[in-house]
């Protein structure tokens, strides 16, 4: 009698599973799709409302290089939408609702709705949706999976440089070949803004450096891969709000698109504030005090925060 009843449950179980593995429309959807491109183009192209032939060879370009591919394994949907040089990862668990599928690409939610032909891929960004196709890849393609390794050391490294901001480093002296001398310096990169006569509130960034208990400043283009042009062989003054909300103006000077401290009477008011306090201050270069033909001004801060240890590291 038992022995008959627990056949029989077991059978039930058994039942039950197989009825829900078959009504779950996740498990109809198994394996790895890529994009139909003539649907991204069909898509972009009421997107962008453009009608020219310098916006559509820049359409075409995009789409010819776009990867839309992802693998959905069980509940889990893996993979890289890349677009116009933009990259995103996903990694996700995959939800129903309704009669679409959803899941996250980073903090936005984007939907999966099946079809005959595949299915219909939507996000808040494309009001259209996009069709995908199942390819014959049983697992995401090599090139697939080295983008996806590439952009998340890409994101390891973007992470690690927020966190440096307005730390204090050491750096390397070099000689005329590039190789270090053996003697460094304190340095630190602050993220600032700029305004001139055409524009305001641009992102820069700032590389701070101690030398011989004095600062200077140099600035970049937000993606750190321009030096901004300073005036040459010129004095002009730096800005200084103190947090006590005192505003004082300290000498520098311009050499090489470097700002140095240069005060009349050695007192470099900046570098003696933050190696003694632990307050921010605020600075701002105005260009304009070296030379009339400029116009740019810088803003940002500075604090101490782990200075005292890098510079006695440099003793050493």
């Amino acid at each position: 009698m038992g022995t008959n009843i627990k056949i029989k449950l077991c059978s039930l179980f058994f039942i039950t599973m197989f009825i829900v593995n078959c009504s779950n429309p996740i498990n109809k959807i198994q394996g790895v799709y890529v994009v139909k491109k003539e649907s991204l183009k069909e898509t972009l192209k009421k997107q962008l409302n453009e009608d020219n032939t310098f916006a559509n060879n820049l359409l075409n370009i995009a789409i010819e290089n776009a990867v839309f591919e992802f693998e959905i394994k069980k509940d889990s949907i893996n993979g890289l939408l890349f677009l116009a040089g933009e990259s995103s990862i996903i990694n996700s668990k995959v939800a129903v609702r309704n009669d679409s599928m959803v899941f996250k690409i980073g903090d936005n939610e984007a939907y999966l709705i099946p079809i005959s032909t595949g299915l219909i891929f939507k996000n808040k960004g494309l009001g259209l949706g996009i069709e995908l196709i199942k390819s014959n890849l049983t697992k995401l393609s090599p090139e697939t999976l080295k983008a996806i390794a590439t952009q998340k050391k890409s994101e390891i490294e973007l992470k690690e440089f927020e966190q440096s901001l307005g730390q204090w480093r050491e750096g390397n002296y070099v000689d005329e070949f590039g190789d270090k001398t053996g003697k460094g310096y304190a340095f630190s990169i602050i993220r600032g803004t700029t305004e001139n006569s055409i524009s305001m509130g641009a992102e820069v960034y700032v590389k701070a450096s101690i030398i011989n208990g004095s600062l200077s400043f140099q600035i970049f283009n937000s993606s750190m891969s321009l030096k901004e042009n300073f005036p040459d062989s010129e004095f002009g003054s730096i800005r200084i709000k103190f947090p006590d909300g005192n505003v004082v103006s300290e000498r520098i000077f311009f050499y090489n698109n470097t700002a140095s401290e240069s005060p009349r009477d050695n007192d470099n008011l900046i570098f003696s504030y933050i190696s003694k306090n632990d307050d921010e201050i605020k600075l701002l270069i105005d260009l304009s005090t070296a030379s009339e033909y400029y116009s740019d001004k810088y803003q940002f801060n500075l604090k101490k925060n782990n200075l005292l240890e890098i510079l006695n590291n440099l003793k050493k």
